[in-house]
């Protein structure tokens, strides 16, 4: 072969090639960023529209009604969710992957745009932009202190947003738990009626009276001369100075208002606990650091932990920064494991190749064939714009034994050729042509499995794609390697002449001998007859029939739960209740949560669990762990605290350990329906029942109940009578109540709101909003007057998945159970529920993915084996041949299910993606012996003599490589490591499951199908005393 003569020829050139590889891959190395996963780019684009003072039903028929029959032509569409809530719609849309996401939001922008028309007058304009689900923060911080929390929120917003946001790599720093700072007019009701004033009438006039505005250009002797008036307030003073117009007379602001230099109203507060030292703080803001699409999660942290000390000294006294959580932690973590787990799978690789081959010059020819693999595949990650992460570094990981196959076929055969009576040159020369086509054929078989997974398409393929590439990369490596630097150290390192060899190599050179004995004994008692062939093949065929007998009862999930550290609790009061009786909960929450040691701290949020789930019964305790080393896993410290708020009365509390792939709780579905009412009926008779199924805890539904509300009915014939319309009284109720703001204070470059409002004690409850005034023509009367005022019930979230009503169910899972366990008895219950037409159930979350994933991976495994067929069809040149290859694949499937039983783990995207890999894995034996076989049936011996003077000459290297495979991936299939070890065990335990049946089995039913077949075809394999002499 070209190569090989070349390498052995011009070993210098040779080493320098290979050299400039490792130089590159080493300097690609360097240069690769650190992600926990790959990063993927799911085209989702959100709408969000505020529609001030309307509640839910109004949203839903007003504005997202109207947004979604727009929008649901934009090309790539996939699914639209919508959320219509009081004041606000969101709207997500999924695009099918591979639509741009930017093309995606700009079709999108288009869409809305030419209904904005169409929209409510008082509805702010939509804001339309790209969500990327999968972005989570690289670094959170807390700042905290003595202060008010206006202030501290300007220091937030200012001064630690600007040095955050110059960091290399940090695309925005999200603030949250700010009270912004902001003006307040009050006005008593006492003073309105004294000065027979309105609200909105009051605002206009601050309006009026603080106005910056251009007034055009002129030109005169040659020059442009701009025309601006200034007539902002240049002090709080000159606002409360203005004179305001009151029945025909001028009054001074301040004399009838109170002018409040303040903080907006705030409906969300966030509490910091350091459980270390025991310290609280309640005024705090929250800061999330994000990082760009190419930025390096581990320097952004470390840029951010380097000026954090530079951060505390522009601060004031009495206020700190601290970091409460830091993703690349777990990413550093991750990454180090993964690689500690490729170089210890290269160390029990080598001791492996050590043991078979008792030589070490022989071992460091095929060792360094791994890192000389490995190393320059970076480089072409690079290329790429890889990054290492679990995925990539998993496919090099599981790549270890692998790397190693073809130089051990060729090495072996190098050794036979020297055996032969060769010198190393020639051995090396004829020995590495002679496996060409097997080395090949080998190689070409992974690389026709891996790359379909490169090109998987949806979420899975996403993920997959990373790992794919790397595997395949290193692969191609190795065969570069085995044709050049595997027979130049041989043609340069093995001698001439055998030595005397170690004792211990003797008795391990006699052990092998007599295993190659033993096993051509049992091969040619095997091969002796067709019928004992037949049996044998219909032994098998039993033990597979048996082992996928057992193949259901392994459980589905979609990805294995990652223990990144973190626990989760979400707290649900009673509809109505305030955020004073929500905060004196949670500080009982926060009390039992600081007496586990393993707690580090913890963020309180009050007012919200998430973007679309707010209110002031609603929180939300976001807790960090100590070190993994220190403590038992997240999900059994998640179960405790559960149990330890369970005693506590008037609340529903949610503990959970992890978030799913999808953002959404492990377990989600939709009740789907024509009428909200029957459907509002049917998830209330179905989310009790929920509480039998095994498995599942934290249920929640959608199908609430909707806060209280006062509700005005106007009477027409009144306000007609009095001059006024319903938009004045709509006007004035919302000053008094929320205010009106129509003009801003300037300060410092920054501006503020200038609210105009009643005084919170005339509008402290339901009673006293009939008793706000209202100024007319004909008088000064309360609301009451114009207006019927009840008390009512204020609707809840409308959700609409695909403009189809429908009612989200989410759970969490108790440890032991995942989503496999539950899927079906869910399922069971809607049906129980006799649906009627129209309704049904739609999977959500992991669910849905899973499903779509398993599809995708059927179609993976079959066109794997499909190229694989055409692969070996072409190279040995046979039809029926190639399908006894394949026949091994069956095989590993025993091993699979076997490791599934004895582990108890699940088929996950790990798992598949472990079993579609063994398509290309597990053929290489057969084609060693077939191949080995053929060449000696070209020579002039028959099927059975070929097969048995092929397969117990090839059960070394068989052995050697597939031990030495299994144990490069043991330290994946023991879980070793504190990071990342979740998502790794899956791989490497169905991958040895699968090899091992595979190697045992393969050695026994590829002879016996080949004997059984190809015998017919060359009476000369029928002679059993000539093959036995001949092996003999």
């Amino acid at each position: 072969m070209f190569l090989s003569d070349l390498s052995i020829r011009r070993p210098v050139l040779m080493t320098m090639v290979l050299a400039a590889t490792l130089l590159f891959g080493a300097i690609g190395f360097t240069s690769l960023p650190l992600n926990m996963m790959p990063a993927v780019d799911i085209p989702y684009v959100t709408i969000q529209t505020v529609y001030p003072g309307a509640n839910p039903d109004q949203v839903a028929s007003q504005v997202s009604k109207l947004i979604e029959d727009e929008v649901s032509t934009v090309s790539g569409l996939k699914k639209m969710r919508s959320y219509s809530l009081d004041s606000v719609s969101i709207i997500i849309l999924e695009f099918d992957i591979g639509k741009d996401p930017d093309i995606a939001t700009q079709e999108t922008k288009d869409k809305v745009d030419t209904i904005l028309n169409d929209l409510p007058d008082d509805a702010e304009r939509p804001i339309i932009q790209k969500l990327n689900i999968t972005e989570t923060p690289v670094v959170n911080l807390v700042a905290s202190g003595d202060l008010e929390a206006v202030t501290i929120g300007e220091l937030a917003e200012t001064t630690l947003r600007d040095h955050l946001s110059r960091i290399p790599g940090v695309s925005q720093v999200n603030i949250s738990g700010n009270r912004k700072r902001e003006i307040r007019v009050e006005l008593s009701n006492h003073a309105l009626y004294e000065n027979s004033l309105s609200l909105p009438g009051l605002a206009r006039t601050i309006a009026g009276a603080n106005l910056d505005m251009p007034g055009g250009a002129i030109q005169t002797g040659g020059q442009d001369f701009s025309v601006r008036l200034d007539g902002r307030f240049l002090s709080l003073e000159d606002l409360s100075n203005l004179e305001i117009p009151v029945r025909g007379e001028r009054k001074i602001l301040g004399n009838i208002a109170r002018i409040i230099d303040t903080g907006e109203e705030m409906r969300e507060r966030t509490s910091f606990l350091d459980n270390l030292t025991g310290e609280h703080f309640s005024n705090t803001v929250t800061l999330e650091v994000m990082k760009t699409p190419e930025g390096n999660p581990v320097e952004i942290a470390q840029n951010v932990r380097a000026l954090l000390p530079a951060l505390r000294e522009l601060l004031p006294a009495g206020v700190d920064l601290a970091i409460t959580s830091d993703s690349a932690e777990a990413i550093q973590g991750s990454v180090d494991d993964t690689l500690s787990n490729i170089l210890l799978g290269i160390l029990l690789t080598a001791l492996v190749l050590l043991l078979f081959l008792h030589d070490l010059r022989s071992t460091l020819i095929i060792a360094l064939s791994m890192p000389m693999s490995i190393i320059p595949t970076f480089f072409v990650m690079d290329l790429l714009g890889m990054s290492l992460n679990i995925m990539s570094l998993m496919g090099i990981a599981t790549a270890v034994g692998v790397l190693i196959m073809n130089s051990v076929v060729v090495l072996e055969n190098i050794f036979r050729h020297k055996e032969l009576g060769h010198d190393r040159r020639t051995a090396a020369a004829r020995g590495t042509a002679e496996v060409t086509v097997a080395v090949v054929a080998s190689t070409m078989t992974n690389i026709a499995v891996f790359f379909p997974m490169a090109t998987m398409s949806g979420i899975a393929g996403l993920f997959l794609r990373e790992f794919a590439l790397a595997i395949s990369f290193a692969t191609l490596f190795s065969l570069l390697i085995s044709f050049t630097l595997t027979p130049m150290l041989a043609s340069l390192l093995l001698p001439e002449e055998d030595r005397k060899k170690h004792p211990l190599g003797d008795r391990l050179e006699a052990f092998f001998r007599l295993m190659e004995r033993g096993y051509a004994f049992i091969l040619e008692k095997t091969l002796h007859s067709k019928l004992r062939s037949a049996l044998l093949i219909v032994g098998t065929i039993l033990i597979f029939l048996l082992a996928m007998s057992f193949f259901g009862k392994v459980p589905f999930e979609f990805s294995p739960a990652m223990d990144q550290g973190t626990v989760r609790i979400d707290v649900e009061l009673p509809t109505g209740s305030d955020l004073d009786r929500t905060a004196a909960l949670l500080r009982e929450v926060e009390r039992r949560v600081a007496r586990y040691r393993e707690v580090e701290n913890a963020v309180i949020t009050l007012g919200s669990t998430s973007a679309l789930n707010r209110g002031t019964n609603l929180a939300r305790v976001d807790i960090k762990l100590i070190e993994r080393s220190a403590r038992v896993s997240n999900e059994i410290i998640a179960a405790q605290i559960g149990e330890d708020l369970a005693d506590l009365p008037g609340a529903i509390f949610r503990v959970s350990s992890s978030q799913s792939e999808s953002g959404m709780a492990p377990v989600t579905f939709y009740l789907q329906g024509l009428e909200r009412e029957v459907l509002e009926e049917l998830a209330a008779t179905l989310r009790p029942k929920l509480d039998d199924i095994p498995g599942l805890r934290n249920i929640d539904s959608s199908n609430k109940p909707g806060s209280p509300e006062v509700v005005l009915y106007p009477d027409r014939q009144k306000l007609v009578h009095a001059g006024i319309t319903v938009q004045d009284l709509a006007l004035t109720v919302r000053g008094a109540v929320e205010g009106l703001v129509m003009s801003t204070f300037r300060e410092g470059g920054e501006e503020y709101d200038i609210r105009v409002a009643l005084a919170k004690e005339d509008v402290s409850g339901a009673d006293r909003i009939g008793q706000i005034l209202i100024p007319t023509e004909a008088g000064i009367f309360p609301l009451e007057h114009f207006a019927r005022v009840e008390l009512s019930q204020a609707g809840d979230t409308i959700l609409r998945e695909d403009k189809i009503l429908s009612v989200e169910f989410s759970a969490d899972l108790d440890p032991g159970y995942v989503l496999g366990h539950v899927n079906q008895p869910i399922q069971d219950l809607v049906n129980s529920l006799d649906l009627p037409p129209g309704y049904g159930l739609s999977w959500g979350g992991d669910a849905e993915m899973l499903e779509e994933t398993v599809r995708e991976f059927l179609f993976v495994f079959i066109l794997a084996i499909v190229l694989t067929y055409m692969l070996l069809a072409a190279i040995l040149e046979k039809f029926v041949q190639p399908l006894l290859i394949l026949s091994t694949i069956p095989l590993s499937l025993i091993g699979v299910v076997v490791a599934f039983l004895l582990t108890g783990k699940t088929m996950n995207i790990v798992s598949m993606l472990a079993i579609v890999m063994l398509v290309g894995l597990v053929v290489n034996n057969a084609i060693l012996i077939l191949d080995y076989a053929n060449q000696l049936r070209r020579e002039g011996r028959g099927v059975r003599q070929a097969l048995l003077e092929a397969a117990p000459a090839k059960l070394r290297p068989i052995v050697m490589a597939n031990s030495a495979t299994i144990l490069g991936m043991l330290p994946m299939a023991l879980g070793i490591g504190a990071w990342g070890a979740e998502m790794r065990q899956p791989m490497g335990i169905v991958s040895i499951g699968g090899l091992a049946t595979t190697t045992f089995l393969s050695l026994f039913v590829i002879p016996a199908f080949e004997n059984l077949i190809e015998s017919r075809k060359d009476t000369a394999g029928t002679n059993p005393k000539k093959g036995r002499n001949h092996h003999d």
